[in-house]
């Protein structure tokens, strides 16, 4: 199979998760969040089997290269800046609700929720970050 078809299938399968997940968040059906999520635990391995040439496809433009490596630097730093902001601001808005909840005890679940997603967050990054660094 050439790479035009894969990426082809790559965004039509992307294009269909995200529509599944548009409609099903919109009419709150249930069963369209789960068929995305098959489908995607499908396009998942697809993705990783095929991502050099689907990478390099959408790097370059009829042989003229669109995106660098200067621009995967650019992107990565920015990255980075949005997940430490993220995860200070999930901080700080846990920590504040917690300060509150003499007076907001209904809200002290969310706080729980959000101090969990934080730390689940920053494990997954340091896997991911110690996996690259063994990696390359």
């Amino acid at each position: 199979m050439n790479t035009k078809i894969k990426v082809i299938i790559a965004v039509i399968l992307s294009s269909i998760i995200s529509l599944l997940w548009i409609i099903g968040l919109i009419i709150a059906d249930i069963n369209l969040f789960i068929i995305a999520i098959i489908l995607l635990l499908i396009t998942i391995p697809f993705a990783y089997k095929n991502f050099d040439e689907l990478k390099e496809f959408f790097r370059t433009r009829k042989g003229e290269v669109v995106e660098d490596e200067r621009e995967e630097y650019i992107q990565e730093q920015a990255g980075y800046m949005a997940f430490g902001l993220s995860i200070a601001l999930n901080i700080y808005i846990a920590v504040a609700i917690i300060t509150l909840r003499n007076l907001y005890p209904q809200y002290s679940p969310i706080a729980y929720v959000l101090i969990i997603i934080t730390l689940i967050s920053f494990i997954i990054f340091t896997i991911g970050k110690y996996y690259y660094k063994n990696k390359y």
